[in-house]
Order: C-alpha cells, then sequence, then structure tokens
C-alpha cells in the first residue's frame, strides 16, 4: 500500500471520529459553539486531505459540508436535524469509504454510485433564518436570561455566569427526580427563585403529586458543569452563557485549541504497532536468557567453584532488574485509553435507537481507563452485542416505560475503571431485565434440566443459562440480535482476553454485564511440575495453595477420588490421568498437591514432583497445535527447553 495512502487513512479515520463526536455534542446542545468550530475544523482539514488524491465526487462533497457549517457559524442556517442528518450522512459515507481506498488507492464502485444521492441532499435548501427569529450568535441573549442577567447585583456579576430555565415534568416526582436536589448540586448560586408555571389552584383541586414549579437561576460555575447536572433530563431545562468575560473566552477558544493541538503533537508520535511487538518479544527473549543463568550458577556451584557462582547470581539479580524495567517501559508503550473503542458507539447508538424508534441516552465513562493494545482493539465486537442487546430487547418502547412510571428515555450505561490489575468494563441498561422463571420453563422445555433440577437453582444460577451455545428466550430472532443469542461468544471473546463476564438482572429494573480484564499481558508466573519424565507449568495465580496428602486420606466417592480439607470434600484429580501420560504418582505413599481454581470450584491436581518457580513470557499455540484443549501455551526455560503451560480448567472433565 501506498505509504501517502496510509497515512490518509489514519489521519480521516481521525477526522471522521471527531466530526461525529462534535455533531452527537451539538445535537444534544445546538449553542455549543466549540462543538460547532471543532466540526468545521475537522471537515475542513478532511477536505484538504482529500485534495491532495483524486478520490472522484469525495473533494466535492465535503466541500458542500464545509459550506453548511461555515453557514450554521456565522448564523445563517439553524443547527438542528436538517443541518445535523446530512453531516452525519457525509461522515458515514466516508467512513465506508476509507476501506476500499486503502486497498486500491481509490473510491469503490459502490460508493461512487452513492455520492450524487449525498450532494444533492447536502446541496439542498436549509431553514433560513426568519428576521424576527432568534439567532444562535453569543450575542443574542434570550429575554429571559436578560432578565436573570439583570437581577444578578453588579459585584456578582464577575466571570463565567450561566442563565438556567428549569421546568420540571409535571410527573417528576414519579420518576424518581427531586427538583431542589438537583438545583442544588449547581455550584456558586448567584442568584434562585422558585415561581409556578400555572395559577395557584383552588385548595380542594390542589394535587401534591405533580409538580407546578418553574426554577430559574444564575450560577457562577461552568457551562459543562450545568450540563451534567441536568444530562439526565435535557429536554426540561435550558442553559444560556450570559454575556462578558465567558463571551470573550469563547472567542478565544478556537486559537486556543489549535495551540494545545499543536503542543499535543510536539510531544507524541505515531509508531507502528509490529514495532512494538517486536520489542516484547525481544524481552522475552531476555527473560528466557536471564533465567538460563540460575542453572548455569549451579553447575559452577557443583563443579566447586563458589565465587564465580556468586558472580554469576550477581548479574543475575543486575540483568533481572534491567530486564524488569524494559518490559514495563514497553508494556506501557502498548497501553492505549478505551477511548479508542468507546468513542464509537455513541454514533452507533444514535442510528440504533433512530432505527427502532427508542429514545435513550447513552452513559459513558471512565474511557481514560488504559489497557493493552491488543485488549481495547478485541473489546468492541463483545460490547458492540452486549449494547445491541440493550437496545434491542433491554430498553422498553416509551409507551411501556411510562406504563412503569420509567422515565420516557432510556438509559444506557458504558463505564470503565481500573481495580488493582485488572479493569472492569460495565455495560448496563434500565430496561425490562431477564425473567428467571422464563429462563427456567426454557430450559425445561430444552430438556437441559429436569423440574426438579430448576426449582432447586437460585435465580443467579439460572440466569447463567443465557451464556449457552444457542439459548434463547425470544419467539422472534431480531435483525439486532437477540438476549441470549451470541452471549456465549461473548463469553468465549472476554475469556481469549484472559477475563470473565458476569451477569446481573432485576425484572423491570434492568441488566448489566461486568467484564473483568487484564490491563496488560504480562510476565506469567508458574509453577513447574513434573509428571513422569516429562515438565509442565501451571499459572501461579490459578494455585491457591499446596498440599502434601497422605494416600490414606484419599476417599473413594462415586467414580472418582477425594480428599477432605478444612471440612470441605475436595474432588482429587491426577495430572497425568489427564494429559494421558504415565505417572506413578498413584502408588506413593504420600501425594504432592495444588489446590487450583477451576471455575468456582476449587480442586486437587496430584503432580509427581513440584520443581521450581519461574517468570515467563507464554507464547499461545501456533499452527498444528492452535486449539489444542488444555494447553494455553508454550515458553522456554533457562536451560533451552520448551514448557507446556497447562490449563487446568480445560483439562477437567
Amino acid at each position: 500500500m501506498d505509504e501517502l495512502i496510509a497515512q490518509f487513512a489514519i489521519e480521516a479515520r481521525e477526522l471522521v471520529q471527531q466530526a461525529s463526536e462534535d455533531l452527537l455534542s451539538l445535537e444534544a446542545n445546538p449553542r455549543q459553539r466549540e462543538s460547532l468550530e471543532s466540526a468545521f475544523r475537522a471537515i475542513h482539514t478532511l477536505k484538504g486531505s482529500v485534495g491532495l488524491f483524486d478520490f472522484g465526487p469525495m473533494l466535492k462533497i465535503l466541500h458542500q459540508a464545509e459550506d453548511l457549517l461555515s453557514q450554521a457559524r456565522a448564523g445563517k442556517i439553524v443547527v438542528d436535524a436538517t443541518l445535523i442528518d446530512p453531516l452525519f450522512a457525509v461522515i458515514e459515507w466516508v467512513d465506508s469509504s476509507i476501506e476500499g481506498i486503502t486497498e486500491t488507492g481509490r473510491l469503490s464502485e459502490a460508493q461512487e454510485k452513492q455520492a450524487p444521492r449525498l450532494v444533492r441532499l447536502v446541496s439542498g435548501e436549509m431553514t433560513e433564518r426568519n428576521a424576527g427569529e432568534t439567532a444562535l450568535a453569543p450575542t443574542a441573549v434570550p429575554d429571559w436570561a436578560l432578565s436573570l442577567h439583570h437581577k444578578v447585583p453588579t459585584t456578582d456579576a464577575a466571570g463565567t455566569l450561566i442563565a438556567i430555565r428549569y421546568e420540571p415534568h409535571p410527573e417528576c416526582f414519579f420518576n424518581g427526580d427531586d427538583p431542589l436536589a438537583t438545583i442544588s448540586r449547581l455550584s456558586d448560586l448567584r442568584h434562585l427563585a422558585l415561581s409556578l408555571k400555572e395559577p395557584r389552584p383552588a385548595p380542594q383541586d390542589y394535587d401534591p403529586f405533580r409538580c407546578h414549579l418553574l426554577i430559574e437561576a444564575v450560577s457562577g460555575g461552568s457551562l459543562a458543569e450545568a450540563e451534567g447536572v441536568f444530562r439526565l433530563i435535557p429536554d426540561q431545562v435550558k442553559l444560556f452563557t450570559l454575556p462578558g468575560s465567558a463571551g470573550e473566552r469563547a472567542t478565544a477558544q478556537p486559537e486556543v485549541a489549535a495551540y494545545r493541538s499543536t503542543d499535543r503533537q510536539s510531544t507524541t508520535m505515531r509508531v507502528d504497532s509490529a514495532r512494538i511487538d517486536k520489542l516484547v518479544e525481544i524481552a522475552g527473549e531476555l527473560i528466557t536468557a536471564k533465567n538460563g543463568l540460575v542453572p548455569l550458577a549451579d553447575e559452577a556451584r557443583s563443579h566447586g567453584n563458589v565465587q564465580l557462582a556468586r558472580r554469576i547470581l550477581s548479574n543475575h539479580h543486575a540483568i533481572d532488574r534491567l530486564v524488569a524495567s524494559l518490559y514495563s517501559a514497553v508494556t506501557q508503550a502498548r497501553m492505549i485509553p478505551l477511548e479508542h473503542t468507546f468513542r464509537r458507539f455513541p454514533r452507533l447508538v444514535r442510528e440504533t435507537s433512530a432505527t427502532l424508534g427508542k429514545a435513550l441516552d447513552l452513559i459513558i465513562e471512565g474511557e481514560a481507563v488504559e489497557a493493552d493494545r491488543e485488549i481495547v482493539e478485541n473489546l468492541f465486537e463483545p460490547l458492540l452485542h452486549l449494547i445491541r442487546n440493550g437496545l434491542d430487547h433491554g430498553i422498553e418502547p416509551e409507551a411501556d416505560r411510562l406504563q412503569q412510571s420509567k422515565p420516557a428515555r432510556g438509559r444506557l450505561l458504558l463505564r470503565a475503571r481500573q481495580r488493582g490489575d485488572q479493569i472492569e468494563i460495565e455495560v448496563a441498561d434500565d430496561g425490562r431485565g431477564i425473567d428467571p422463571q422464563r429462563i427456567r420453563a426454557t430450559t425445561m422445555d430444552r430438556g437441559l434440566i429436569s423440574e426438579g433440577q430448576a426449582s432447586a437453582l437460585s435465580d443467579r444460577d439460572v440466569l447463567q443459562f443465557v451464556f449457552a451455545p444457542g439459548f434463547s428466550t425470544a419467539s422472534s430472532v431480531s435483525d439486532l440480535s437477540g438476549r441470549g443469542v451470541g452471549l456465549d461468544a461473548v463469553q468465549s471473546s472476554v475469556k481469549r482476553l484472559g477475563g470473565t463476564l458476569e451477569l446481573q438482572s432485576t425484572v423491570g429494573r434492568g441488566t448489566s454485564f461486568v467484564l473483568k480484564l487484564p490491563i496488560s499481558f504480562s510476565m506469567t508466573q508458574l509453577m513447574v511440575v513434573q509428571v513422569g519424565d516429562e515438565r509442565y507449568g501451571i499459572p501461579i495465580s490459578d494455585v491457591i495453595e499446596t498440599h502434601k496428602l497422605p494416600a490414606s486420606a484419599v476417599q473413594s466417592v462415586r467414580a472418582g477420588k477425594a480428599f477432605v480439607r478444612r471440612n470441605r470434600t475436595i474432588p482429587l484429580l491426577h495430572l497425568g490421568e489427564l494429559l494421558q501420560v504415565q505417572s506413578p504418582s498413584a502408588h506413593s505413599s504420600d501425594l504432592k498437591v495444588l489446590i487450583v481454581q477451576a471455575g468456582e470450584d476449587e480442586i486437587g491436581v496430584a503432580v509427581d514432583e513440584i520443581a521450581e518457580r519461574a517468570e515467563t513470557m507464554t507464547r499461545p499455540l501456533v499452527g498444528l497445535l492452535q486449539g489444542v484443549p488444555g494447553i494455553a501455551g508454550t515458553t522456554l526455560l533457562g536451560d533451552g527447553k520448551v514448557l507446556l503451560v497447562v490449563n487446568i480448567e480445560e483439562l477437567v472433565p
């Protein structure tokens, strides 16, 4: 692929994403001047990049899109759906064209056929402002905001002032809203006034469960803070930045933003991810070479050269520190924020919710949390499936929500947080939830469990059946998703990344999926064990403890063996039998047992010897060995021998 085309594709995807975010921000708040300026800069820069190549009508389409945004900046056209929808269509068309451009260096025939429709769409007549219509320019102040401005004492009018007109919904109490508590969350209130939207009713007509308040306030906080306070009820509030020093800052904002962008470019650079991967591979080889110094020191000591053994071990410790620092630096270079995946969902949710005719708010939190690049890039598919499930089958239609005294707009939460060396990603909706009784009925109808087993299972255990391959309670299959259909694939994807997937659901209140994943693929601590003449590695993170078990303590339980530890019966398996290799451990008087975690159960695994601990970098199986059950990968020991790393959970029958 041509180097210029490759560079264009990288920059175009970034500009498309930036423009999408700005348009979404404008859709939520048409008065967001910063978003309008940012969207204009993104389209303008993208048009300039396209101008360097011969991409057919793309330049003309982007030029017209730029003209529309320019007119909006000048206040000549209204910032509403009539403007935003055509611009979104252009952005989506450009985004879908990039892949073909990277492969062929030109627009595909299918994309060119769509171009005339887009030309007509963006060149159509927009809604011109009426002479008497309030302009969106920052200098035009609505009457209500101007009235509030006059009520603020001159001594309190310095700095940024936000005028607020809050009209709570009459049924807000049934939605769990507390208007006075909401307005009190604003910082630096300079003015607050409460009045009635309607004349005072007669005492016999007064309804204490309906809200008739009109709340007007002036805050010295930022516009972003005020938007955050009212983010769940944007249709009930009007916000306006009052003129003054805030207006001067708004005028200067584009220059400040441009300066910061230039500053970021001077401290960062793009590096091919393959080069970072190569450094990780080299660090892994250094770890293997470092581990080889310990057997060398033992050999020197066995030959009577104690002084040489000490020098080798001294160098081993020094190299160990350096390799650990190198590996840490390389893995940090692979870390990217989850924003790279999260930022793709707002536009998808907007399109899907419009298709389904459902009004909802997508709330994203913790996008700045960082994880390994491979983890972040492979999260999109499982998160996409969970979000589509929530949209299609979780969130109810508006009429159903109102009947249940829920807010008319649904709520979909995508939240990430770091906990130690793990990240937790939650996908939650406030929809209808999953009915465990319906799951029970479906499992019995399909013969998965008997009626007695179904009644004995808790609701939490019953919900786990949605992860069974092909399991679904839906009467029909949706084009978008099916609650339960494909969740086994989501769980498999999360497991491949070294994580777990948890489900919680309450009927009528919603469903929550929590993905727990490692932050990075770091060096693995292995316990090296011996079975017969072969050695195997077991991740120490899977080993709860080691146990020396007398043969007399082993008891026969049905078709297997077990032993009692701390008043708990632990199943006993022999690693040699699981791997189908000969092992003399069964004839030993004492057994060396590893207590390991397999799913939610503890299992004892007997081995012949516990050899050593090793810090290594596990490589996944490739070629003909790829997908062999029970083997997580391979690694090299210090003596150059290949060690198979065992996945106990897959080996357990």
